[in-house]
């Protein structure tokens, strides 16, 4: 079932959150957009216990998944405003102490995978076969060891009941992937440790929509989508420019980037 999903507020409030707080990551965080608005308004039920999960492994990019709580009523304007204050419910990276809708507290690269696998087990050794987990992780995050072995792990034990994606922006910190650590064929690596792997663009809702439900089908691996993103997407000064990685957003950049996407809802 598909949901009128307002990718303009997501992105609004992505900038608000990041310029009110003083710091933040508005690149790393708009170029998920559409990644997690179509997981997280389409296939995980926030209601339910038994709900499938979601882990934001890139846990930087949490200005995302905060602006989409928010559209789906599950925080308020008080919790917006308080991004990365102390003791606020919404921290700088997930912290499933703050904030109960946070199925893992991320922020060191890496473990996501891990993490989901091991939620995806458990799904199965209760018998709740039916419900899926979804991981995001960041291009620049697979040059973390742990990542390969998690990859050997839920291929080999075929934990068909999770699906990862990439955010393939192309840049890391402050700079290019490439300048940093060459990623090579990616599809060609996560197929070699026995994976589904599907290419698409990950700006575009129906590709989305479509991958995962190619997921859905597949019932003897895992798989793992790997997304073409732009960073700062939404913002053209923003755009492909690392350094709008953790860039604090001072007050003529914020209204810049307000105008522009409030030009864009017109």
């Amino acid at each position: 079932m598909s949901f009128n999903i307002n990718l303009i507020n997501i992105r609004k409030n992505i900038i608000k959150m990041i310029y009110s707080s003083g710091s933040g990551h508005p690149g790393s965080s708009l170029s998920l957009v559409e990644i997690l608005s179509v997981i997280c308004f389409e296939q995980v039920d926030w209601n339910s216990k038994k709900r499938d999960r979601l882990i934001l492994s890139k846990g930087h990019g949490v200005p995302a998944l905060y602006s989409i709580f928010y559209e789906l009523n599950l925080i308020n304007t008080d919790d917006i405003n308080s991004f990365r204050r102390l003791n606020s419910k919404l921290q700088g990276h997930p912290d499933r102490t703050k904030l109960n809708l946070i199925d893992a507290g991320t922020g060191a690269l890496g473990q996501g995978i891990s993490i989901s696998i091991g939620y995806s087990l458990g799904m199965r050794m209760s018998g709740n076969i039916s419900k899926n987990v979804y991981c995001v992780i960041g291009d620049g995050e697979i040059q973390e060891g742990q990542i390969w072995e998690s990859a050997m792990f839920a291929a080999a034990h075929k934990i068909s009941n999770l699906c990862v994606f990439v955010d393939l922006n192309e840049m890391q910190n402050e700079r290019e992937v490439e300048k940093t650590l060459p990623l090579g064929d990616l599809g060609k690596k996560w197929e070699s440790f026995g994976w589904q792997v599907l290419h698409i663009d990950g700006h575009n809702m129906e590709e989305i929509r479509s991958a995962i439900s190619e997921f859905k089908s597949i019932k003897d691996r895992p798989t793992i989508i790997i997304a073409k993103t732009i960073k700062g997407k939404g913002v053209s000064f923003m755009e492909a420019n690392p350094e709008w990685h953790g860039k604090k957003i001072d007050e003529i950049s914020f209204l810049a980037a307000m105008k522009e996407l409030s030009n864009e809802s017109n």
